[in-house]
């Protein structure tokens, strides 16, 4: 039996009509399965656990109908239960998860895809873990992506603004995050920040932001990491400093093909064990979602999901 939680207000609506196509395929197809709506933030989190330890064995796999922050709230749902397939239907403004995992970006498409495959013959794949504060307490999970500094300002921003709204009722909602960096650009104060990797200390003095990732893409389309895989055992950053306002305008400009990695003010590392500290704390977003500030110690679980890939 497939369980799908669905997040009826994602994307402005569309989690709502696509979950409504879904389930006439369902039942078309004579598909054993039940479905819950999510309510509010949250949500979706406390859905999968008692889901979970509801049904049990007779899970075939668990399935979010919605964005980004629908799938990061049912994979921290399933942190006691990570036995249990874990899929997508798409249906949010940016759908970085599908992108970054190559999951067939229509809804009824990544449905069928989900459908067709055995359970038994599902890879597995790293998935990222976070403690904000010092002292390592809720410990939590990401699947795409970490933000810390200007990306999160963005992310809080964007969440917040009815532009966002309209344009996903335009099929743009990616450009919402450009926009929002737009407008935060000359009134953002950079940061100086130390990051350790794997015991190994690097210190920036003029950091816009630092992004932690376990796929390519985050923001809505942006390539930030382009040879970040989910499965190579390492947590991807990339780290954006002493840039000037415009300099930053062109280098997002150009992430969204991945260009941004040729400048010199960008640098990449990767690691297993990751500790962000900055002079005074910076906001954080985890899958889009804003979690809190800095500091924040970063971990990764290998290969420990089961995707519906």
């Amino acid at each position: 039996m497939y369980i799908f939680i669905v997040n009826p207000i994602a994307g402005n609506g569309k989690g709502l009509k696509v979950w409504t196509k879904a389930r006439k395929e369902l039942d078309k197809r004579g598909i054993a399965y039940r479905s819950f709506y999510t309510k509010q933030a949250g949500h979706a989190t406390e859905l999968a656990k008692q889901l979970a330890e509801l049904y049990k064995e007779k899970i075939t796999a668990m399935i979010a109908v919605g964005g980004d922050g629908t799938i990061h709230e049912v994979m921290n749902g399933l942190s006691k239960n990570a036995h249990i397939p874990f899929g997508a239907v798409p249906a949010g403004s940016g759908n970085d998860f599908v992108r970054g995992y190559g999951l067939p970006r229509r809804p009824l498409s990544a449905l069928n895809h989900i459908l067709k495959r055995s359970s038994a013959s599902l890879p597995r794949y790293d998935v990222g873990v976070y403690h904000l504060g010092h002292k390592h307490k809720g410990k939590r999970y990401f699947i795409n992506g970490i933000g810390i500094g200007f990306d999160g300002e963005v992310a809080k921003y964007t969440n917040q603004a009815s532009y966002k709204r309209w344009l996903n009722t335009l099929k743009l909602g990616p450009l919402a995050y450009f926009i929002s960096a737009l407008r935060l650009l000359y009134k953002y104060q950079t940061k100086e920040v130390i990051i350790r990797v794997d015991g190994r200390e690097y210190v920036f003095s003029d950091v816009w932001l630092v992004a932690i990732c376990n796929i390519a893409y985050y923001g809505g389309g942006m390539k930030i990491i382009p040879d970040a895989r989910p499965n190579d055992g390492k947590l991807n950053i990339c780290v954006i400093d002493r840039l000037k306002p415009w300099q930053v305008l062109l280098a997002l400009g150009s992430v969204y093909f991945g260009w941004h990695t040729r400048l010199k003010a960008v640098k990449l590392l990767k690691g297993e064990m990751i500790q962000v500290t900055s002079e005074e704390p910076m906001t954080v977003h985890a899958d889009g979602e804003i979690i809190g500030t800095s500091p924040i110690v970063l971990t990764i679980e290998k290969r420990s999901r089961i995707i519906c890939k």
